[in-house]
């Protein structure tokens, strides 16, 4: 009985770290958690269900099939989940290779962005406004992304998104991810 207690112990003693980890991400993730690149997902840290990819729950809106060089886009990010209470994502925009592509600029309070300082990549994420859903199971951000200079590489947009049940911990939550790709005109 005395390693029950202590297991319990142990639970109850970790806890905490897991409410509050997860609690931090109300202001979004850290950067390169994709899912693309060779980069893990949100799943990382919302660890109970396996991702879904190409979930018709995660869209990605205005991607251009074809992009012209120095024209900016807007692009929004919508995650629709019948268990959604918060939300979150993280996106990039990067060529074929992995680099940066284009800029990243938030619309609104609920998007802002990122850049890993190891890889230069600018990925846009949620904010604590972001996190709020806008209609019940729904969540939605709007950024505007202006192409690269040049039109030589296509540029691939990896996005992840969690579909989070509200309670702050690691458990409940539903990621997803999708990746589109825009070729140069």
């Amino acid at each position: 009985m005395r390693w029950v207690s202590t297991a319990a112990a142990l639970i109850v003693a970790a806890a905490p770290l897991v409410v509050a980890s997860e609690a931090r991400y109300r202001d979004g993730p850290p950067p390169g958690f994709t899912g693309d690149f060779g980069e893990p997902t949100c799943v990382t840290c919302h660890m109970d269900a396996p991702v879904v990819a190409d979930a018709p729950g995660l869209v990605l809106h205005g991607v251009p099939d074809r992009f012209e060089p120095g024209r900016t886009y807007l692009i929004t990010v919508s995650l629709h989940d019948e268990e959604l209470e918060a939300g979150g994502f993280q996106l990039s925009a990067r060529t074929s290779g992995g680099s940066q592509a284009g800029r990243w600029r938030s619309k609104d309070a609920r998007a802002r962005v990122v850049y890993d300082s190891v890889t230069n990549v600018a990925y846009a994420i949620h904010t604590v406004e972001g996190a709020e859903p806008i209609a019940p199971d729904s969540a939605r951000w709007t950024l505007a992304w202006t192409a690269p200079d040049s039109s030589g590489d296509s540029v691939v947009f990896s996005a992840a998104a969690n579909a989070a049940n509200g309670d702050d911990s690691s458990f409940g939550d539903r990621i997803f991810t999708r990746r589109a790709i825009s070729r140069g005109r």
